[in-house]
């Protein structure tokens, strides 16, 4: 009876796995489809809006370019609540949270040069910002070093505000969280004291333990509410 005990737990682990890998690309196929038409409809008007001699802060050569712009693959933001990750043994999408915000690469002649940021609104997905020419910079490398035939359809931004440190993650599309592969942008890099253009591959553990053991250095006072820090 145990041995059925065990293998009925197993079975059931593994469809619950399964259902939580569905229910987040379903999830988030939805929220990026809202999040690209508000994209579309914001991207002229925010580069339109960029002050005259601002274009190079933004990484464009001149306002000429804003016409070739376009949109690129976008990326999901998430972070990691405190209280949740001192008890890191759940599945990701319970350690990992969303918040409802998309950062769209911004490209011209095949180049990156801006994020624009879209954020739920009013319930409602709205464009709300553009700029990070520096992230933009650095995201553009990571691009080019992953190569096409991994299969990675989806893309989360993971931020840890209280560190004050960024990731990429990558996915193959129904994945769910854990199975996905995440490289250290520059702030992430400096902490771990790495070189600011190295690439570094971490699996899901092995991120966690990085940020658990950063985190747990901290001093009390700074480990508050997931949201505080500075937006970069």
């Amino acid at each position: 009876m145990a041995t059925r005990k065990s293998i009925r737990l197993c079975l059931l682990a593994a469809f619950l796995a399964i259902i939580s890998g569905l229910v987040f690309g379903v999830s988030s196929a939805l929220a990026q489809d809202n999040a690209f038409q508000a994209a579309a409809q914001g991207l002229k008007l925010f580069l339109n809006a960029i002050p005259e001699g601002r274009e190079p802060a933004l990484g464009f050569g001149d306002r000429a370019e804003f016409d070739l712009a376009y949109l690129g693959n976008p990326y999901e933001m998430y972070t990691i609540h405190p209280d949740r990750l001192a008890s890191a043994e759940g599945s990701g999408d319970k350690i990992i949270l969303s918040l409802k915000q998309f950062r769209f690469p911004i490209l011209c002649n095949g180049k990156i040069r801006a994020l624009l940021n879209v954020a739920e609104v009013n319930s409602e997905m709205e464009a709300v910002g553009i700029g990070a020419a520096n992230l933009a910079s650095a995201i553009e490398r990571i691009e080019n070093s992953i190569p096409s035939s991994g299969g990675f359809s989806r893309r989360i931004l993971l931020r840890l505000y209280q560190l004050r440190i960024d990731f990429i993650g990558y996915f193959q599309e129904g994945q769910s969280l854990e199975k996905g592969l995440f490289i250290p942008l520059p702030s992430a890099l400096a902490l771990i004291g790495a070189e600011p253009e190295e690439i570094i591959f971490y699996s899901y553990p092995q991120m966690l333990n990085l940020v658990r053991g950063k985190f747990a250095e901290l001093p009390e006072s700074l480990k508050g509410d997931y949201k505080n820090g500075e937006e970069r």
